[in-house]
C-alpha cells in the first residue's frame, strides 16, 4: 500500500506554490525586484484524493491534515 502524504505548502492567493524567500511575519518577498506577490496562506493536497484544505496560517491548517489522513486510516 502506498503512503499517504499531505505536505503543507506556503501558497499565493492564486493558489500557486510560493517558493520565494519572504519576510516571515509579513509574508511579503524579500526581494523587492521579484515577481512574487507574497505568501497568503499555506494549502496541503492530500496524495490519495486530491482534497487540498488551506488557511492562511500554517497552525490552522496542521490539524486538519492530520483529521483528514486519520480519515483515510478507517
Amino acid at each position: 500500500m502506498a503512503r499517504i502524504t499531505m505536505p503543507i505548502t506556503p501558497v499565493h492567493a492564486d493558489g500557486t506554490p510560493c517558493t520565494h524567500q519572504v519576510n516571515q511575519r509579513t509574508g511579503h518577498p524579500k526581494d523587492p525586484t521579484s515577481d512574487c506577490t507574497g505568501r497568503t496562506g499555506y494549502a496541503a493536497t492530500c496524495s490519495a484524493c486530491s482534497e487540498t484544505v488551506s488557511n492562511y496560517l500554517k497552525l490552522l491548517v496542521t490539524p486538519e491534515v492530520s483529521s483528514h489522513l486519520r480519515r483515510h486510516a478507517n
